[in-house]
């Protein structure tokens, strides 16, 4: 009976691990495009680059490495993250997926 009770206690560990290990999904702002990664913010900000902007923002941002082509500065983003993020500041990471969902002004 013990035995049957630390496999359910060590299931029930392992399953919870694995859910709260699951992909992070976010939101934002292409701010600049590079090669193979993009600068994800909470807010548009068209005419920036984080150049003119990094010393007084405030909010989130990311990098993301992706290979994903047409991506633009101003366009709104939703993203899920493969492994894990970077806390530097801006954060890193590697985007697993990446779908737009409002093109940017023009």
């Amino acid at each position: 009976m013990k035995k049957m009770v630390i496999w359910v206690m060590v299931f029930i560990v392992l399953t919870g691990c694995h859910q709260g290990a699951s992909q992070f999904q976010g939101e934002g702002y292409i701010l600049e495009v590079t090669d193979q990664r993009i600068l994800v913010i909470e807010k548009e900000f068209p005419g920036k680059s984080w150049k003119d902007m990094m010393d007084e923002y405030t909010g989130d941002a990311i990098w993301l490495g992706t290979k994903k082509k047409g991506l633009k500065p101003g366009q709104k983003i939703q993203y899920q993250v493969k492994g894990g993020i970077d806390e530097s500041y801006p954060a890193q990471a590697e985007a697993k997926n990446i779908k737009i969902i409002k093109e940017g002004k023009e």
